[in-house]
């Protein structure tokens, strides 16, 4: 078994420079920017409290450090659990319809998903358009949670043709979707379009994903289709921003209608 590593030398680290005109609270940002370099993700650092004590700062002074280094995305604080050393945010291009086993699988991190429900309903208008059915045509709907090292990360609500999928409500859906699509459906996702928004989450998402309710969350909604321009899925992912981002790949060339391009997924 690997020995744990040592606790840092938070007196060392944080020591600050009494006759410096640099305002002590960025003086306090400054040194935790620099000792979290060489800690590993997920390092406890001190309270507010403990921060006060290690510098002799007050607490305005101490808070504003650490709000500071939250806003850069460097720390990450729960109520009642402490402040951490954020987590890599676990980027996926958005350069190719990939499904998220797949992408995470290729990070190096293990994904898994938590079936919460599989319902049958009718498309009302906008997911008829765009599905490119008629409105009360027969959408099945997956409901899963996504983990990323049997942490939550994302939610996520994928709409298929129901006729196109008969049988899959019954089928182990933990997995790669993507996979049974092409395995078992010939559906193979080539292309389409995806959208990145920012929403707060409703007390449903908050829940799912552990976060307080209104908490900023990314989303994004996603419509693919085959390599012939059948539609295969449309998929809404609520996305935890502390934990994910998304890259998208940008071409300076048209669009197919001329316009310039956006967030075109091809």
């Amino acid at each position: 078994m690997e020995n744990p590593a040592p606790a840092p030398d938070w007196v060392t680290l944080l020591t600050l420079e009494q006759s410096s005109f640099v305002p002590k609270y960025i003086q306090l940002a400054d040194r935790l920017r620099n000792a979290l370099q060489a800690l590993p993700e997920g390092t406890t650092v001190p309270s507010e409290k403990e921060l006060m004590d290690l510098t002799g700062v007050g607490r305005a002074t101490a808070r504003a450090a650490v709000t500071e280094l939250v806003r850069e995305g460097l720390l990450v604080a729960h109520r009642g659990r402490g402040t951490f050393k954020q987590r890599a945010r676990l980027d996926t291009s958005l350069a190719r319809p990939s499904g998220f086993s797949e992408s995470m699988t290729a990070l190096g991190r293990k994904p898994s998903s938590r079936v919460l429900s599989v319902t049958t309903l009718p498309a009302n208008e906008s997911f008829a358009g765009r599905l490119g059915v008629d409105v009360g045509t027969s959408l099945l709907c997956i409901e899963r949670l996504r983990l990323i090292d049997d942490e939550p990360c994302m939610l996520e609500r994928t709409h298929l043709i129901a006729g196109l999928v008969p049988g899959l409500a019954e089928l182990d859906l933990t997995g790669s979707l993507y996979e049974i699509l092409r395995v078992r459906y010939g559906l193979v996702p080539s292309r389409g379009t995806e959208s990145i928004l920012s929403l707060n989450a409703d007390a449903h998402v908050a829940h799912i994903l552990g976060v307080p309710i209104a908490a900023a969350v990314l989303a994004t909604t996603r419509v693919t289709h085959t390599s012939s321009g059948s539609p295969v899925e449309y998929t809404l992912r609520h996305a935890r921003g502390d934990l994910c981002s998304f890259t998208v790949s940008l071409d300076s060339g048209p669009a197919a209608d001329g316009s310039p391009v956006g967030l075109l997924v091809s």
